[in-house]
């Protein structure tokens, strides 16, 4: 088996890799504002090891860089993602989640 090495630059936060990967699937198929606020997506690290709930999420091509500037902290969609990444915490029962940030994700599986 080969080691798969992926780099993502994405707006959300971690919750338990212990989510329940039916109940996440349903909730992230019935996203009702999905189409006008915009869909969350999933991200597993690793083995499934640790579980992201994403705004956007772009993937950083191999030799390739991102960057985290000022203008992204100054997105006019960021109360709105902020609004529906707790609306989907919540309905995967996890009331309590980090505040949402930019994030830059390094899976080796």
């Amino acid at each position: 088996m080969g080691l798969h090495h992926s780099v993502y630059r994405g707006y959300g936060f971690e919750v338990p890799a212990t989510t329940d990967f039916e109940r996440l699937d349903n909730v992230l198929a019935n996203q009702p504002d999905g189409e006008r606020l915009g869909r969350i997506q999933r991200l597993f690290l690793g083995d499934s090891e640790r579980l992201f709930l994403l705004a956007i999420c772009e993937e950083v091509e191999p030799a390739g860089f991102a960057q985290v500037t000022a203008d992204d902290y100054r997105r006019y969609e960021l109360p709105v993602w902020n609004t529906v990444l707790h609306d989907t915490a919540v309905r995967l029962g996890h009331e309590v989640h980090p505040e949402p940030s930019w994030l830059v994700l390094h899976d080796y599986s």
